[in-house]
């Protein structure tokens, strides 16, 4: 027993005398003594350069302490780094001894960070040397083993306090900065055990040169759990709030705010946001989030949007909200989604949107890597009207002016300004479907259009699109493909039965004609500007029309006058009809590096056919058609009295010269065949008087049969 009590106090004498020998020694040093020690210990060791200007303070035990005031740190030869005002810290030596991180209050204040990256790519915050010491470091970090909580520190830290912090990012490349300043942080007694709170704050002005592009304050706050071992860190009760205040491109201050609660399971590679809202007024939008998988994200979740205002959103984000013809359109917004997906792909599945009173639904995916994206939509009535830019003031009056002013432009030759851009369409990647129940567009009604549309490579097709208009049907499909320059254009389109009176009365608020027709055309063009379709539009094309009315003239009626007049016979003009059926229309064309050839058009007329054929040049906006009517004997016989010897004549009509000529002059009548009616009539009429005098001599001496005879013989009668 007496050696027990020897040892015991010999063990207290020894604690005795270490505690007086590091009371001593906190004491009798001081470490301001040793500041040019340090400096240099800090420079051979690490390569950097301390400029230790204020007091340093510390203690051993039983807190192992230090302060430190006015210390600059950098990389010799480069900009400084940073500056720091004061910093205390205090460590608890006994709580070590029992695996405990136990430590007071960590304060940093005025702390300022200038990090500058010069247009060279070097920059003042990493010595020369290490980028390689970086990359080696990666590799040695990329091999450990995640804790398994075995040796897992507990830590109970009194609380955080960082005061008055900043930091600079200067990048020389572009001349551009951003400020971080006004930084404060607080929290509560950090524990591994329990939540404790966080509550930060900070500015933030971005620059262009001397050119302030966003100026920002940002509040968080929210109750952090952490459990280092299983490298778990919860959120509970986010709550940030960014205020966007001024800048070049911001016409007004917006505010964001995003809560949440956030789980974050890291070696799980799993992070999930329940109670997630965000709000941009007018935008609110509510859900969850998940993330599995790091390397290849897998996404889940469901996001539901307010009915908000696009074009007061768009304002609000410093953007141009585009001017409609209806003033209430793009206001009524709104969707719902459940987000999915396989490893890399993004799905929103099923999709609910709203555009003012249409709705749609389906699914739309992107692929992450690719950014590939497909998109299915189903819709109800749309209006695009609406959507289409208001109509200009006095347009209704100035379409002369404006007719006028494309007649001139036009007249100098088709625009050679490339309107397509071929990177643009490169960049695409798309599959899309989308159908509606019915479409008005520029006032004309489209029922159940639907679209099918690829892009991928600068290869673009629209392989389906269908419709229904003035009664009729429309299919057409299209390829663009923009891999190589030249652009390369090619649409197939086919119109069946389709009412022509709606059409001109759609159009051009004109119904002189009626019926309903189908045609036919595959075009093709290369090029990225009209004057380059223009002048390389090949392909076939043809018309047809089983039976159809022309309102407000009587072709038969005309002709038939027109005729008679010549022959000095009239007609009541009012016996007629004021209309013209007309049935059997039929044209092909063909057209060859933008010449337009007509050889067949062909229709049959009451009384009369007509015949076409012809060309049109639009590379030199020149035309060269011929259009003739042919009388007929057998209706015609029904509506006036023409001489049968008229029967089976041409009337043609010329067309030729520019589009721009006035139309007396672009089309003439061909004359050519009145005169041949002229002479063919007075020839008859001679034959006619000549025979009879001739007759009846002949008569007196041959006889009726001799007689008849030789006129047959002279005259052909």
């Amino acid at each position: 027993m007496k050696a027990l009590k020897l040892i015991i106090a010999l063990l207290l004498g020894l604690i005795v005398l270490a505690g007086i020998a590091l009371a001593a020694v906190v004491t009798l040093i001081d470490p301001n003594d040793y500041k040019d020690d340090i400096r240099t210990a800090a420079l051979e060791q690490a390569g950097i350069e301390l400029q230790i200007e204020g007091d340093i303070g510390w203690s051993i035990y039983p807190w192992l302490a230090l302060e430190l005031n006015a210390v600059g740190v950098g990389y010799p030869e480069k900009p400084q780094l940073g500056r720091l005002q004061r910093a205390e810290v205090s460590l608890s030596i006994p709580a070590l001894f029992t695996g405990q991180v136990q430590m007071n209050r960590v304060l940093v204040d005025g702390l300022t960070l200038d990090l500058v990256q010069a247009a060279d790519g070097s920059n003042n915050w990493s010595p020369a040397s290490a980028t390689a010491d970086a990359g080696a470091a990666d590799s040695t970090a990329g091999e450990s083993t995640p804790r398994d909580g075995s040796s897992e520190l507990g830590i109970d830290i009194e609380a955080v306090e960082v005061r008055n912090a900043a930091l600079t990012f200067t990048d020389q490349s572009n001349n551009s900065r951003v400020e971080l300043s006004e930084l404060n942080l607080t929290s509560g007694r950090i524990s591994t055990e329990s939540a404790f709170p966080l509550e930060l704050a900070f500015a933030l002005r971005q620059f262009i040169g001397d050119e302030l592009q966003l100026s920002s304050q940002a509040q968080l706050s929210t109750d952090i759990t952490l459990n280092l071992g299983a490298n778990r860190y919860r959120l509970d009760g986010l709550n940030t709030r960014l205020e966007l205040i001024e800048g070049a491109a911001l016409p007004a201050p917006l505010t964001f705010e995003l809560g949440a609660d956030v789980d974050a399971q890291l070696n799980e590679q799993q992070v999930s946001l329940t109670d997630l809202t965000l709000n941009a007024d007018p935008l609110s939008i509510k859900g969850e989030l998940g993330l599995r998988n790091f390397a290849q994200p897998e996404l889940s979740g469901q996001l539901s949007s307010n009915t908000f205002n696009l074009k007061q959103l768009l304002t609000s984000l410093g953007q141009t909200a585009p001017a409609t013809a209806d003033s209430d359109a793009l206001t009524a917004i709104a969707f719902n989604t459940t987000l999915g997906g396989p490893a890399g792909t993004l799905q929103l599945k099923p999709l609910s949107l709203q555009l003012d009173d249409t709705r749609f639904n389906g699914e739309a995916s992107v692929v992450l890597a690719s950014q590939a994206l497909a998109i299915k939509l189903k819709g109800g009535a749309l209006d695009a009207d609406r959507y289409l830019p208001p109509a200009a003031e006095g347009s209704s009056n100035g379409g002369n002016g404006a007719a006028s002013a494309d007649k001139q432009s036009a007249q100098k030759g088709w625009p050679k300004d490339e309107i397509i851009p071929l990177e643009p369409l490169r960049a695409l990647n798309l599959s899309a479907d989308l159908d509606l129940d019915s479409l008005t567009v520029s006032g004309i009604q489209m029922g159940q259009p639907g679209l099918s549309l690829t892009a991928s490579g600068g290869l673009i097709q629209l392989t389906r699109f269908t419709t229904q208009a003035f009664d009729g049907k429309v299919n057409a499909t299209a390829r663009i493909d923009a891999r190589k320059a030249p652009l390369n254009l090619s649409l197939s389109k086919q119109v069946t039965n389709v009412e022509v009176g709606k059409v001109l009365k759609t159009l051009a608020d004109n119904d002189t004609l009626a019926g309903k027709f189908s045609a036919k055309a595959d075009l093709s063009m290369s090029g990225q500007s009209i004057h380059a379709w223009v002048n390389s539009l090949n392909g076939t094309a043809n018309l047809q029309m089983a039976e159809g009315l022309i309102k407000g003239i009587d072709a038969a009626q005309s002709m038939c006058q027109g005729i008679n007049n010549l022959s000095a016979l009239w007609i009541n003009a009012e016996q007629v009809d004021k209309t013209t059926p007309f049935a059997d229309l039929s044209a092909n064309f063909n057209m060859r590096n933008g010449v337009v050839s007509n050889q067949d058009l062909s229709a049959k007329l009451d009384a009369m056919s007509v015949a076409g054929r012809g060309s049109v040049n639009l590379p030199q906006q020149t035309l060269d058609y011929r259009i003739g009517a042919t009388l007929e004997d057998d209706l015609f016989n029904q509506s006036c009295s023409v001489n049968n010897r008229l029967e089976g004549v041409e009337v043609p009509v010329n067309c030729k010269g520019s589009f721009y000529d006035e139309p007396a002059k672009l089309c003439r009548l061909d004359t050519s065949f009145i005169s041949d009616i002229i002479k063919a009539e007075a020839k008859r009429k001679v034959e006619e008087k000549v025979s009879e005098k001739l007759g009846d001599k002949l008569k007196e001496k041959l006889g009726d049969e001799g007689a008849g005879k030789v006129l047959k013989g002279l005259f052909g009668q």
